[in-house]
């Protein structure tokens, strides 16, 4: 009886779930483009069918000791499930990984000491 009863909610459970989970297919590249050169410096974008873009540059850098690292910027934009507009900029370089964006809460400025 007690199998029963849990076979039966679980059927009727995952048959709501089906109802309100629609499965979407693949969402189409509408732009893509992408250029890499043999340091390993690339520029990339693309706008997809559902509306993000993204570009991203990295640029091969060298620190005062001789060592090269690749420093990247690029942006993102995307309207949440919510359809707030989102959009950010970041930059990962030698002092490390940034972003800014409306949707990510800025650090106060520190108060003087008198």
């Amino acid at each position: 009886m007690f199998t029963s009863v849990t076979l039966i909610t679980l059927a009727l459970t995952c048959s709501a779930l089906a109802q309100v989970h629609h499965v979407r297919g693949p969402v189409p590249f509408l732009y893509r483009t992408e250029v890499h050169d043999d340091f390993g410096q690339s520029a990339s974008s693309y706008t997809t069918g559902d509306g993000i873009t993204r570009s991203a540059h990295n640029v091969l850098k060298q620190t005062p000791e001789g060592d090269y690292y690749l420093s990247q910027t690029g942006q993102v934009s995307y309207t949440s499930p919510e359809g707030i507009p989102v959009s950010f900029s970041y930059i990962g370089d030698e002092n490390g990984f940034r972003a800014e964006g409306t949707h990510i809460p800025k650090q106060p400025l520190p108060v003087p000491i008198h």
